[in-house]
């Protein structure tokens, strides 16, 4: 799905190569989804969905809304519902903000409640995982990572609560089915697809993590990327761009060359640097040195536009732009439609 709008500044929204009306004013901000979702705050500031090719008012007000691959939910003031199974729950009434209070992901929402208790929703069940206050809580897209309040570094992974270390490590990050931290010995632990695997890695000064994978330069002014428990040197010096999202890794080095790292493989793209990239999931979006479009979309390069393209959106795997005022192309499956 991706929004557009027409010579009256009226909103559509393109949904599998279809166009459907949504407001005749502008909106005021908008997230898209991947499983048949569009949310959005409208001029009247109203808390609307597209679900599955129907419009519905969620809230008369404009609340925080958040939006993952999966799921869809909003905080009201105290209260905190999630779209789950095609109608909206109630997780928590007595939800107090601030900081630690909520976490989300693709499979799990954590938050604190009034009396202090963590609770995590995790397959269609809420438990409470703490009864006191956590702190350095970092969340991946299937793993909670946190600081108890006796300094235990704990991680909730596939609906368990395992302790990983009984002291606190100076950093980590968490993402799909891999949290990257420091030991005391000042090396990279993994904890990985529920398994804790110790390595000899100096922790860098800069590293990204990705799904299931963890990229970082090493001692050595190296691009590595860490999958499936190896290591991998990309470039054997620091890329002059980079880009790490979700399952891509995009980089440029200083011979101009345009490089892609996905699921384990490393491809070359172009011989020289895009005028501009941008990727989400398994898709990577970029401009050829005239200004066309082209996208590495599941591993194959296709063409996008053989046309000079100004600006461009990417929303999850649909591409829009226009090649002229008042009309919008969007891009989708290897397909192009247009609309006026």
């Amino acid at each position: 799905m991706a929004p557009f709008q027409d010579v009256n500044n009226y909103v559509y929204l393109f949904d599998a190569g279809q166009s459907n009306y949504l407001e005749n004013l502008p909106l005021k901000s908008f997230q898209v989804g991947r499983n048949n979702i569009f949310a959005y705050i409208g001029a009247n500031n109203r808390l609307k969905v597209y679900y599955k090719g129907k419009k519905y008012t969620v809230n008369d007000n404009a609340p925080n809304y958040f939006m993952t691959d999966n799921w869809f939910l909003y905080q009201n003031y105290n209260q905190i519902k999630l779209l789950y199974r095609n109608q909206f729950i109630t997780l928590e009434n007595f939800f107090t903000a601030g900081e630690d209070s909520l976490y989300y992901s693709d499979s799990l929402v954590v938050w604190t409640n009034a009396m202090g208790e963590v609770n995590v929703f995790y397959n269609g069940e809420t438990k409470v995982i703490e009864r006191t206050e956590i702190r350095r809580a970092k969340i991946g897209d299937n793993i909670f990572a946190y600081m108890d309040r006796n300094n235990n570094f704990k991680v909730f992974y596939h609906g368990e609560l395992h302790t990983l270390e009984t002291y606190e490590p100076a950093n980590y990050l968490a993402d799909r089915d891999i949290l990257a931290y420091t030991d005391q010995y000042g090396n990279f632990k993994f904890y990985y697809e529920g398994e804790v695997k110790e390595t000899m890695i100096n922790v860098p000064n800069e590293y990204w993590s990705g799904e299931d994978f963890l990229a970082y330069m090493s001692i050595l002014k190296q691009l590595v990327v860490y999958y499936k428990g190896e290591e991998t040197i990309l470039m054997e010096d620091r890329p002059t761009q980079l880009l790490v999202k979700e399952n891509i890794i995009a980089y440029t080095d200083r011979g101009n060359n345009f490089w892609c790292w996905y699921k384990g493989k490393k491809y070359w793209l172009e011989r020289y640097i895009p005028l501009s990239f941008t990727a989400d999931n398994d898709i990577l979006v970029y401009q050829d040195l005239d200004g066309r479009l082209k996208a590495f979309y599941y591993g194959e390069q296709v063409k996008v536009s053989d046309q000079i393209v100004k600006s461009y959106n990417l929303y999850n795997e649909a591409v829009t732009y226009s090649l002229q005022p008042y009309e919008t192309k969007i891009w989708c499956n290897k397909q192009t439609y247009t609309f006026r």
